[in-house]
């Protein structure tokens, strides 16, 4: 009887998210479709044949979502969890389009949903494990925790309930315990690079030598991890290591020449050493390589105002102005300037 009421609250939760009907689409839509995605297009035509397949409905459903189609894919997600609703990825799929969808109310679905799923699924890991993290996102710090103790007390040695915990108390701030869960996870799997780089983070910000040692196991098991790359160069930056810092960003660069917040740092650093020509020059590299990069515009202002240049620097301030308009430091800078 419960879970035929919960089943209900998930399809009154598609219907108040919006969705409308759920017949497949005729031919002419399915053409139409088809030039947007071409998957989509094959799908459509084999809903024709088959509109009560739920599985295709998933898989246009996954389309959808990956092309924001976030009213077509709450369709198709309804559609097949009426007709099957005993597949746990259809409550995973249909939480993150309304998560993503991100109108009144659709966090609290998302999380209803994968409430239901939970129940439906007793003691399904991956479920408890994606529940804890929409928690999480929402912060319902508490429940997530709860979530996370069901885990574990079936498998004392989940590594992954363990590293949800450990981002959990470091999003209350709490990074004793956070360190604690995260070496948990790191001791029974050694291979969550995630959990190496947010233990590298927290003894970054420490100030602790063993930053550079998590940051490296992280690059150990993913070589190509350039945010763990570049928490290591913005580490050895704090502490004044420059020609560490400089190896590491251009590292960076050489494995991928787009990456902006290389070039920013190392502007940033230039800054500090009063070479401003270089600054200017590396902030002018961010930019070209991220034009909605706000604080190199300023930066690059505030470069080529130390060179003497206001025009440049004026021009520079108004556009990270005018593009993040809360924002203090350029809005201070054009007072200054006048």
């Amino acid at each position: 009887m419960l879970r035929t009421v919960l089943i209900f609250l998930v399809s009154a939760c598609l219907l108040a998210a919006g969705s409308c009907k759920s017949d497949p689409k005729d031919q002419q839509n399915a053409g139409a479709d088809a030039q947007i995605d071409p998957e989509l297009g094959r799908l459509n035509a084999l809903l024709i044949q088959e509109p009560d397949n739920d599985s295709l409905l998933f898989r246009r459903a996954e389309v959808y979502y990956n092309l924001d189609g976030f009213d077509e894919a709450l369709n198709d997600l309804n559609a097949a969890i009426k007709i099957d609703s005993l597949h746990p990825q259809y409550y995973h799929l249909l939480a993150d389009v309304l998560l993503d969808y991100a109108r009144p109310n659709d966090s609290k679905r998302a999380i209803d949903v994968l409430l239901t799923a939970a129940y439906l699924f007793p003691g399904r890991v991956p479920t408890l494990l994606k529940l804890s993290e929409f928690q999480l996102i929402v912060r319902q710090h508490d429940d997530a925790l709860a979530t996370l103790d069901k885990i574990l007390q079936k498998d004392p040695q989940n590594a992954e309930a363990f590293f949800m915990a450990g981002r959990v108390a470091l999003d209350k701030g709490d990074t004793t315990r956070a360190v604690a869960s995260l070496q948990k996870s790191v001791q029974f799997d050694a291979d969550n690079a995630d959990a190496w780089r947010f233990l590298g983070r927290i003894f970054s910000n420490r100030n602790n030598p063993l930053a550079v040692q998590y940051f490296d196991n992280a690059l150990r098991v993913d070589s190509n991890d350039l945010e763990s790359r570049e928490f290591k160069g913005a580490y050895f930056k704090r502490r004044g290591e420059f020609n560490r810092a400089f190896e590491v960003y251009r590292d960076i660069v050489v494995r991928n020449p787009d990456y902006s917040n290389a070039y920013f740092d190392m502007g940033m650093i230039y800054l500090e050493l009063d070479s401003l020509q270089k600054a200017y020059d590396h902030f002018d590299l961010a930019i070209k390589t991220d034009p909605l990069f706000v604080m190199a515009y300023y930066y690059r202002g505030h470069a080529s105002e130390l060179q003497g240049n206001i025009a440049a620097a004026k021009a520079d301030y108004q556009q990270a102005s005018g593009m993040a308009p809360n924002l203090a430091e350029p809005r201070a800078a054009l007072e200054r300037l006048k």
